[in-house]
């Protein structure tokens, strides 16, 4: 099931622009619910994440993967090791369906789904920092 994205084409173009400027997801957040289209930092983390919009690299933080399994709303997070990117990114190769990968790799669709985002967003990271 997909759901439709609350902001329109021309707000996530804008969004785009404010976290390529640095802004802070909860800035945009709060940007667009004052200007009328309630959305939560949440959501314009995902949606930054799924059009490839990043801030400077001036403005990052350190990240850190969670190394072990955390719990969150009551349900187990399992952290993606080495070798589940590594089938992940086989299985996507191979023109596997995102459901069927989930179901192999044992991970709901929408962590797949981030999942490849975030290896997508670490590569062009790494592309930049080479040029």
């Amino acid at each position: 099931m997909t759901r439709r994205c609350r902001l329109s084409d021309e707000q996530l173009d804008e969004m785009a622009r404010l976290r390529e400027r640095g802004w802070g997801t909860g800035r945009i957040a709060e940007h667009f619910t004052r200007a009328g289209t309630p959305i939560s930092g949440s959501s314009i983390n995902w949606q930054c994440m799924r059009l490839g919009a990043d801030a400077p690299a001036r403005l990052r933080g350190r990240s850190s993967a969670p190394r072990v399994t955390y719990w969150r709303n009551g349900r187990p997070c399992r952290p993606w090791t080495a070798e589940d990117d590594a089938k992940l990114l086989e299985l996507e190769r191979a023109g596997v369906k995102l459901h069927i990968v989930a179901q192999r790799l044992g991970r709901a669709n929408s962590s797949v789904r981030g999942r490849l985002l975030t290896l997508a967003r670490r590569d062009a990271r790494r592309e930049e920092a080479s040029v």
